[in-house]
């Protein structure tokens, strides 16, 4: 779910996991941070170095420390990639709880659905400056009082009345993301890497000893409507501020709108879905549920494969 506007991409299995290693993040971290220094007149903000990020700081939201570090698009890439999958190749599964809402203009708002889901992050260096990102979910839909799964089964809609055949909601997308001349962090389709792509923009808020990091991005122009995403993830600072580690990990909420769901057969019925998800970073598949993996299995084999 928190990659809604992505289309499916073919997953190449033959493409090896291309370890980037703790000492060569260190490397990049400290050469940017380096550049960073007369500009600044700060020190670099890594704890390896024995700094204490979350010490003697203004009240609030005030983070000159932050502000800093992210003056430098290469770091501030390098910390997007590692507070949403591990920079030496490790699968970062995002598992998340939620329901699907009903809006229309005639009812109060309606749980269609409760929610399971898991978008699985692999990110991999391709060289100095780009790395690829594979990314694909798969949502599945749940009775709201029971949790029964309903994928694959008849559903009787109770907007409509009709019964339905419930389909799991999956999408994915390979990106490559990089920092262009400008300065501008860009992700562009691996199928297309010299295209204009889209930039990126990251907001990274102080919340106490937490770091609150959302992105956004320019949706297609012909993207269905209404649709769009806000979500924030949730991170420590410390872990954040520590270039030896090559993943943060983190949790995050999640907000998004979309048309609904082709198999709900409801293209005539004013209105849409609302989702809200709740969810964390884990560390493989075995943080997920069995019931999940039984359905990751019949409908996303390939990325149970990233791994591999």
């Amino acid at each position: 779910m928190r990659d809604p506007v992505a289309m499916a991409h073919p997953h190449d299995p033959r493409l090896d996991r291309r370890r980037f290693g703790v000492a060569g993040l260190q490397t990049l971290l400290a050469g940017a941070a380096a550049a960073l220094l007369p500009a600044t007149g700060m020190a670099a903000t890594g704890t390896a170095a024995g700094a204490t990020p979350g010490a003697a700081l203004p009240p609030g939201n005030a983070d000159p420390q932050l502000a800093a570090r992210h003056a430098e698009p290469r770091v501030e890439l390098l910390d997007y990639l590692r507070v949403n999958g591990d920079l030496e190749g490790s699968l970062s599964p995002w598992l998340w709880h939620g329901s699907m809402i009903a809006i229309t203009p005639t009812d109060n708002p309606r749980v269609l659905f409760a929610c399971e889901g898991c978008e699985t992050k692999k990110v991999i260096r391709r060289d100095e400056r780009t790395w690829e990102v594979w990314s694909k979910v798969m949502t599945c839909f749940k009775d709201p009082q029971t949790l029964e799964i309903l994928n694959g089964r008849d559903f009787v809609n109770p907007i409509t009345g009709r019964t339905v055949r419930v389909a799991p909601n999956v999408i994915g997308s390979r990106s490559l993301m990089t920092v262009d001349a400008t300065g501008a962090i860009r992700m562009r389709p691996v199928e297309a890497p010299q295209s204009p792509g889209v930039e990126l923009t990251s907001r990274w808020v102080r919340n106490g000893d937490k770091v609150q990091h959302s992105a956004s991005r320019k949706l297609p122009d012909k993207r269905p409507i209404p649709l769009g995403e806000w979500s924030t993830a949730t991170v420590s600072r410390d872990e954040l501020f520590d270039d030896r580690l090559a993943r943060v990990e983190a949790v995050f909420a999640s907000t998004f709108i979309a048309p609904w769901q082709p198999f709900l057969d409801m293209a005539q019925v004013p209105g849409h879905a609302v989702w809200h998800a709740v969810g964390r970073k884990t560390r493989g598949f075995h943080e997920v549920s069995a019931e999940y993996m039984e359905q990751a299995r019949r409908y996303i084999p390939d990325v149970l494969a990233w791994g591999a």
